[in-house]
């Protein structure tokens, strides 16, 4: 049985505990042992992910029209209709329909390399 293991922070120095469920599930598999504090690991997880927060601020600025990403049926905010999955409002992103020509919003970056459509086209091109 694997107990709690207590170790202290290389960051900053402060004392913490290990969970005995972290120490048993790091031993099973083979990982060292934290040497950051819960707190110092949090801090250095979100300065890692910066770079990604970038990428997609910079896939904002893909939008065609005026470098945001924008909503017809918003005003143009950047957010859809209501609120979807708790609460939280999906990124629209405007675009031209590779059908018809009309401009339309999808709730995905467009690459390029495909097609894009608006609702219509796309149910058509569906069957439904």
């Amino acid at each position: 049985m694997t107990t709690s293991m207590e170790n202290i922070c290389t960051s900053c120095g402060s004392q913490f505990v290990v969970p005995a469920a972290e120490a048993k599930f790091r031993i099973d598999r083979g990982l060292e042992t934290p040497a950051q504090c819960p707190a110092c690991r949090g801090a250095s997880r979100a300065s890692r992910n910066i770079d990604l927060l970038a990428l997609y601020e910079r896939a904002d600025s893909l939008s065609p029209q005026d470098g945001r990403s924008t909503n017809a049926r918003s005003g143009g905010d950047g957010r859809s209709r209501g609120p979807r999955r708790g609460g939280v409002t999906q990124q629209r992103y405007s675009t031209v329909c590779a059908a018809c020509g009309s401009d339309t919003t999808v709730p995905f970056v467009p690459r390029g390399d495909r097609p894009v459509y608006c609702r219509d086209c796309f149910n058509a091109r569906k069957g439904t």
